[in-house]
């Protein structure tokens, strides 16, 4: 699961010079059976598992479907659980060094040796039913990537069950579900952190019951040499508090930047491929505009109090 901006993305896209995938299986168009309250939903990958995903994403202007599944771990997505409290945590990213430097295809890991980068697998077609418009993608040619972005928005009705298949290719065919969900409607997007207070977040609760979540991330720390980011996951039912010691514990770690932060509106669900995992998400994702008291953001002289120059570099007013 971000702000995701998206460059000369146009509708399904076909791998022509992609291999045919060597155990295809026949890929279900119909809709999808089983009961949207209580078909398994079993959540994300563990980071340390999980080699990649899908996912189906609205929000205010438009709708995407996605994805990619890799061989192996990337180590830099691996993040250190730092602090936590109630429904929240802090991660950190690590920098993994290697000496010698790793060869091209290759990179560091964390116990400094070099390993074959994970690279995206082919898994043949893949197509997603219980959209409004029912999806189907095949790989691009470089890089194995999935996409497509020709949806109704949003792509999905509320409580409505999803499908989404693989046809087979580098894993055996695979199954993952999500449920559709209601567009997500906070009481407000003006986020402000300040040092020893609690965040309150409310927002719309679904009209009806849903197997939705809330998940929220945020990031005070853009420039720094081992951002980290504040995660949380709230049952879905209209207001949670981010405490004070963890807001406190994210501003300890450094606050350099644009501060950023998104709340989804979301169901996940995964699959295990041996070693690894794939999951699958449907959300309806919205971008909170956050300020930090005391902290002022930059991108030139001009933004900064009188009295105060920018650092470039750290895009923080000093």
């Amino acid at each position: 699961m971000r702000l995701v901006l998206l460059l000369g993305l146009v509708g399904c896209f076909t791998a022509e010079d992609s291999a045919p995938p060597a155990d295809s299986v026949p890929i279900d168009t119909s809709e999808p059976d089983g009961d949207p309250d209580t078909i398994a939903l079993n959540g994300p990958c563990d980071l340390d598992r999980r080699w990649g995903g899908f996912e189906v994403e609205a929000n205010e202007s438009y709708s995407v479907a996605d994805g990619t599944i890799a061989n192996g771990v990337v180590p830099v997505a691996v993040l250190t659980e730092v602090a936590a409290e109630g429904d929240c945590r802090l991660l950190k990213r690590g920098n993994p060094y290697c000496n010698p430097t790793c060869d091209p295809g290759d990179t560091c890991d964390f116990d400094g040796e070099c390993i074959e980068y994970p690279l995206n697998q082919n898994l043949g077609t893949v197509t997603i039913a219980g959209l409004t418009t029912p999806v189907s993608m095949d790989p691009l040619s470089t890089g194995n990537k999935y996409s497509y972005t020709d949806l109704d928005n949003p792509a999905f009705e509320p409580g409505k069950l999803i499908r989404l298949q693989t046809e087979g290719g580098a894993y055996e065919a695979l199954t993952m579900h999500g449920v559709g969900v209601v567009p997500l409607v906070p009481t407000t997007l003006d986020w402000v952190i300040t040092e020893g207070t609690a965040l309150a977040l409310t927002w719309d609760a679904p009209p009806q019951a849903v197997r939705s979540e809330l998940f929220v991330s945020v990031n005070v720390d853009q420039h720094g040499i081992t951002p980290v980011t504040l995660e949380c996951t709230f049952v879905d039912d209209g207001s949670a508090e981010i405490a004070s010691s963890v807001m406190d514990a994210l501003l300890d770690f450094g606050v350099t930047g644009y501060p950023s932060a998104r709340i989804q509106r979301r169901t996940v669900d995964k699959v295990m491929l041996g070693e690894g995992c794939a999951d699958f998400t449907v959300d309806y994702e919205l971008v909170a505009h956050v300020s930090v008291t005391g902290h002022t953001p930059c991108a030139g002289p001009g933004d900064c109090p009188e009295g105060q120059t920018c650092n470039l570099a750290l895009q923080t007013c000093e």
